[in-house]
């Protein structure tokens, strides 16, 4: 059962220390996550803010650049005039797709060449003008090229006047504009109908410059906001261009120092609440080990204490039943019988006055008189027994005590005085001229008993531990002195129960001196 017990306090002590544990664990991590939820709400909030500013001003400058184009494209002039107020700086130029051939204003040649020397460029924008979402040419794909024009002839859209030898002519209104990227190219365009197929308008935007002009009007508290093409399943925000405003990682955070100094409290009980969990759990194994440790240490020593006076009867009694003993050794055998049932008696007292203290189960009988009345049979009781032990007994009664009443349990007094009687006995009485003196004075409110005796002292390391219950002498130890080791454990807890004190005053090589304090009656 005991080994039962034992596995589900450290099951649950486990546990409680993995709760624990776990506690602190979240509650370090609790700022981070608190600033994580914090930062995408002000990142989101600034966004919301900074969106409709970027988003005007890039339709501004987009409108811009494209009423520059004007109403009717020029198809079909070969000097293809530069609109009117030039292009501006993140204009990279504009440009002019024919079913015949690739245009771009006067003075634009550097970006024609970089037009015409890019396939995929100069085929998607023809794709396109046919259908907006027509896919990215694909330099892979199997091309069939007119034999007069050489240029490629596509099935992705349709051709009206395969007859090249007649003028290109506008056939209806230009479409509207619309935006596309290849790479580092951002193409805003619109298709024309013409008689010989769709035409394509527009012009290519450096994104990089763009974005220049655009992120003054980006809240401040972005402080890493960037505007670029979106990634993968990334959806766009700055329509109609296919660019994304990101909010970036850097956000300003104002309210930063507020939220950890109304966090430090929750944190700081968390830790505490953690780590007092964990120290009351590893208590609660201690005081079950020192329990159980304990118990062994009662069990160790009752046996060993029992086990003397039962081998001393079982040897004389023996002895004594074959009738061929002298009268001097059956005295002598019925002495030492008598002091072993005295001795047996009084450990049995001690153990049963120990146990009815640890269950709470005190003495109800209070003992009342005057002091000398009280205290001068029980110090004569005393003195005869240790005069029997060898030992001159000196024992002195303040006078005045003798107008002083004394309410106290007399059973008890007399077990501590007898157990401090027996450890003097055990110890002391190995001197040359043992000696006890026992002296009552009177202090505040308080009848004070000082044992003391001339043994050879109590050693330094045992004086801190002498009540504590079990706590036994090397001699007893060794098994050349008997005892349990709670003799002073029990009457420092008597002499608590009536209400009192019992400590060592002092212990030098020259003797040892207890102090008893017992309260005066009214």
């Amino acid at each position: 059962m005991k080994k039962k017990l034992g596995i589900i306090l450290v099951i649950f002590s486990l546990l409680a220390v993995g709760a624990a544990l776990w506690q602190m664990v979240q509650s370090a991590r609790l700022e981070d996550a608190l600033r994580a939820i914090d930062h995408k709400s002000q990142a989101a909030r600034l966004l919301e803010l900074s969106l409709p500013r970027v988003q005007a001003e890039m339709n501004s400058l987009l409108r811009t650049e494209q009423a520059k184009l004007g109403k009717y494209p020029p198809i079909g002039q070969v000097n293809l005039p530069m609109p009117p107020g030039g292009q501006a700086d993140f204009n990279c130029g504009f440009f002019l797709l024919t079913p015949t051939m690739i245009q771009a204003p006067v003075g634009s040649e550097n970006f024609l060449g970089l037009l015409e020397s890019s396939p995929v460029l100069t085929n998607t924008i023809r794709r396109k003008a046919y259908n907006p979402s027509a896919p990215l040419f694909d330099p892979s794909e199997k091309v069939t090229y007119d034999p007069r024009t050489h240029l490629p002839v596509f099935g992705i859209y349709e051709v009206g006047d395969t007859d090249f030898d007649h003028p290109i002519r506008r056939t209806g209104e230009p479409g509207p504009f619309f935006s596309w990227h290849y790479k580092d190219n951002l193409i805003c365009m619109r298709s024309i109908p013409t008689s010989h197929g769709a035409a394509a308008e527009g012009f290519v935007i450096d994104a990089k410059k763009l974005a220049a002009h655009l992120m003054p009007l980006v809240e401040p508290g972005l402080r890493a906001a960037s505007i670029d093409f979106p990634k993968p399943g990334e959806p766009e925000n700055l329509a109609p261009l296919p660019l994304v405003l990101r909010p970036g990682d850097d956000i300003d955070l104002p309210d930063t120092s507020e939220r950890r100094r109304a966090l430090r409290g929750p944190v700081i009980s968390a830790w505490v609440i953690s780590i007092l969990s964990i120290l009351i759990v590893f208590s609660i194994l201690a005081f079950y080990a020192r329990v159980e440790q304990r118990r062994a240490d009662f069990v160790s020593a009752v046996t060993h204490e029992l086990r003397t006076p039962l081998t001393s009867f079982r040897l004389y009694t023996d002895m004594l039943k074959t009738g061929e003993l002298t009268d001097d050794k059956v005295k002598e055998y019925h002495d030492t019988l008598s002091r072993e049932s005295a001795r047996l008696s009084h450990l049995v007292e001690n153990v049963l006055s120990y146990a009815r203290l640890t269950r709470g189960a005190l003495r109800g009988r209070k003992d009342t008189g005057s002091c000398t009345e009280l205290l001068s049979p029980l110090l004569d009781k005393l003195s005869a027994r240790l005069r029997e032990a060898g030992f001159a007994v000196t024992a002195k009664l303040d006078q005045r005590l003798s107008l002083l009443r004394l309410r106290t349990d007399l059973i008890s007094l007399e077990q501590i005085l007898i157990n401090l009687a027996d450890n003097a006995i055990k110890y002391g009485g190995d001197s040359e001229h043992p000696t006890i003196s026992i002296h009552a004075i009177q202090t505040h409110r308080f009848l004070a008993l000082r044992f003391s005796d001339n043994g050879p002292g109590i050693p330094p390391s045992m004086q801190k531990r002498i009540f504590r219950p079990f706590s036994r002498s090397q001699e007893a130890l060794d098994g050349r002195k008997p005892g349990t080791g709670l003799g002073l454990a029990l009457s420092r807890d008597l002499a608590r129960s009536i209400g009192g004190s019992l400590s060592l005053e002092r212990s030098t090589s020259s003797g040892t001196t207890f102090l008893l304090s017992l309260p005066l009656g009214e």
